[in-house]
């Protein structure tokens, strides 16, 4: 045996000993085979020769996305892009800035190795992977920062800019409005129908100095009130109500209202607690007379896009809301007024807002959030045919109720959509008016110096007593404020100015509001507004979209101090806005070039299976964890 064994020796040694090896390895083959995998299993592609982005390249993308995720909030938001919301954009946007020669080594993440490691400690992932990531998010940054300031402004022209874009000024304001021309002329034929062809076909407000005759929606309506008093009133005098039922319910509830054994008369807590105890049920039982008699008629008509199709003599069939009301009297005992309505002339889906009662009563039967009437109407078939909610003209809507449970059955009665005028005839007044109005414009415009004298000499009041202005009104201007846009930017939006309104006029006229704060803007930062001349505290200006001139007083000056200054530079703000305004206040196609489709399509980023289901899931699988 042992010379069998000297013998075949080395070849016992080689079977067994690779027996013994395959053994010792066999638990580490998945993962082994599974790295391979990752190393050469194709996920995604990019560029125009199709560069393949592996398994294992992809992991690290969706790790390194995972970690930004939770520290984005603490994190400055991205120029142009805010927040980073899917592994496919921060992966191409580290493509795109690693292009642009923007991606440095790990010292230009703005961490040291002591901070890395003391995030890595916090949310559980390798110190290397957070060093990497930061490193490419800053990367990113300073990429998006040099595509915004590629017009680039000196460091005198930003804190110029900073200041008429963030001081604030404190004044009052007097408001001339153009009315009519001194000699009280109208316009001619000619000046009139040329008018009336340039404009009638715009909304009023969007055209040259809020000009525009094209009608909007209108209708008629009208409705049945049915007040929660008359409820309660009928309900007290029914048998429902009556002494015996109110003892029965005093005797089921002398817990909540105590005393029965020794009180001759009933309460009126118990009356009131029965009332109301009885109250929805009868509210239901009203709704379901009102609706079952409206509906009667129309039973088995068809619908189409979820309106009725109603007959041509739909208007001779229909149920009137005055024989609802006569129902509801003689079956309830309700005491109800004679059917309302909204008046001859049609009115403005707006005003519904203002009639009394109705104006303000809501339903929920067609959401969640209950709607008010202006807001259902707006939907109405023959304005939109948008199907949202089966409002029509000759069917009745939902019950309304108001805050003061009172309850409202409507039905629109006749409708006439949006459209320009049929003729000169039905908008002359409005036209003649405007005429007239822009004829004393001009007028004021030539006055303006002698407004600016008397200003200065006897006061605002003067000026708006000689002029027929109104009255001086405190008012702050301010383009932006910080806070404001920080929460702009932090949503990856477009920060937007506060409102360009003055005191007294409708339209709001930003050029108006410039030209104050850049005369404000050029004040040291030490004046005191006392100490100024009086020719320098008034100023007067044009207000041409709202054809008025505008008298302003300057009381008081806050301008943009140094460190607010410092804190707009550190995160960009003032050449964001400067661009924004170079392009019209619409940044929205500069920032459409970061969004992930455009990205995608730029770079022809392309994933290996066309399986969006997998990719969403992957994704959603990186954001949660």
């Amino acid at each position: 045996m042992n010379r069998l064994l000297r013998k075949y020796s080395k070849l016992l040694l080689a079977v067994f000993g690779t027996g013994l090896m395959v053994v010792f390895l066999m638990p580490q083959i998945p993962d082994l085979v599974s790295q391979f995998g990752a190393s050469t299993t194709l996920v995604a592609s990019i560029g125009e020769d199709g560069k393949p982005i592996t398994s294992r390249e992809w992991e690290e993308v969706q790790n390194e996305m995972q970690f930004l995720d939770r520290m984005q909030q603490f994190l400055p938001p991205l120029p142009l892009v805010g927040r980073l919301e899917s592994p496919e954009q921060y992966y191409l946007l580290v493509h795109e800035a690693n292009q642009a020669g923007m991606i440095g080594g790990v010292v230009s993440g703005g961490v040291t190795e002591e901070q890395s490691i003391e995030m890595a400690r916090q949310t559980g992932f390798p110190p290397g992977l957070v060093r990497q990531a930061l490193t490419n998010r800053a990367g990113i940054n300073r990429y998006l920062v040099h595509v915004m300031e590629a017009n680039r402004q000196s460091d005198r022209r930003l804190k110029s800019e900073g200041r008429r874009l963030f001081d604030a000024a404190d004044t009052q304001v007097v408001s001339v409005k153009a009315k009519q021309p001194s000699d009280g002329s109208t316009p001619d034929d000619a000046t009139i129908q040329n008018h009336f062809d340039t404009y009638s076909d715009i909304n009023p407000g969007e055209g040259e100095h809020g000009f525009g005759y094209r009608l909007p929606d209108r209708l008629q309506i009208e409705w049945l009130e049915v007040p929660a008093e008359a409820i309660d009133s009928s309900l007290t005098s029914s048998e429902a109500m009556s002494d015996r039922e109110l003892m029965k319910f005093w005797r089921r509830n002398e817990a909540l209202y105590p005393g029965f054994e020794d009180i001759s008369s009933i309460p009126d807590t118990v009356r009131k607690g029965l009332l109301n105890s009885l109250r929805e049920e009868y509210v239901d039982e009203i709704t379901r007379s009102m609706n079952d008699t409206l509906r009667l008629p129309r039973r088995g008509f068809e619908e189409s896009g979820g309106y009725l199709v109603l007959p041509e003599n739909w208007n001779e069939q229909k149920v009137p809301l005055e024989d609802v009301r006569s129902i509801l009297v003689e079956r309830h005992g309700l005491t109800l007024d004679p059917v309302q309505t909204s008046g001859e002339e049609l009115i403005e889906v707006d005003a519904l807002r203002d009639l009394d009662g109705i104006g303000t009563a809501t339903s929920s039967s067609f959401s969640r959030q209950p709607l008010t009437l202006s807001q259902m109407a707006a939907e109405t078939k023959e304005f939109t045919e948008s199907g949202l909610y089966p409002i029509q003209a000759g069917i009745a809507g939902p019950i309304l109720k108001n805050n003061q449970d009172n309850l409202y059955l409507f039905r629109i009665t006749e409708t006439d959509a949006a459209r320009p005028p049929h003729d000169l005839e039905e908008v002359r007044g409005e036209i003649v008016t405007d005429l007239q109005r822009l004829a004393h414009y001009q007028e004021l415009l030539a006055q303006m110096d002698e407004m600016e004298s008397v200003s200065e000499t006897d006061g605002l009041e003067a000026m708006a007593t000689r002029w027929e202005g109104d009255q001086p009104t405190g008012k702050v201007f301010q383009k932006y404020q910080p806070g404001t846009v920080g929460f702009y930017l932090s949503n990856g939006l477009q920060p937007q100015p506060s409102p360009a309104n003055f005191p007294g006029l409708n339209r709001e006229d930003q050029d108006a509001v410039d030209a104050i704060l850049l005369q404000t803007s050029k004040l040291d930062h030490s004046t005191d507004v006392e100490d100024m001349s009086t020719e320098d505290r008034f100023m007067v200006f044009p207000s041409e979209e709202n054809l008025a001139v505008v008298g302003v007083r300057l009381v008081g000056h806050r301008p943009l101090d140094r460190d607010a200054y410092q804190q707009l530079a550190a995160q960009r703000v003032i050449p964001m806005l400067l661009l924004g305004e170079e392009l019209g206040g619409d940044t929205e196609a500069l920032r459409d070039s970061f969004t992930l489709e455009t990205l995608s399509d730029r770079h022809n980023f392309r994933f290996a299976r066309n399986d969006d289901a997998a990719n969403e899931n992957a994704t959603a699988a990186a954001a949660t964890n």
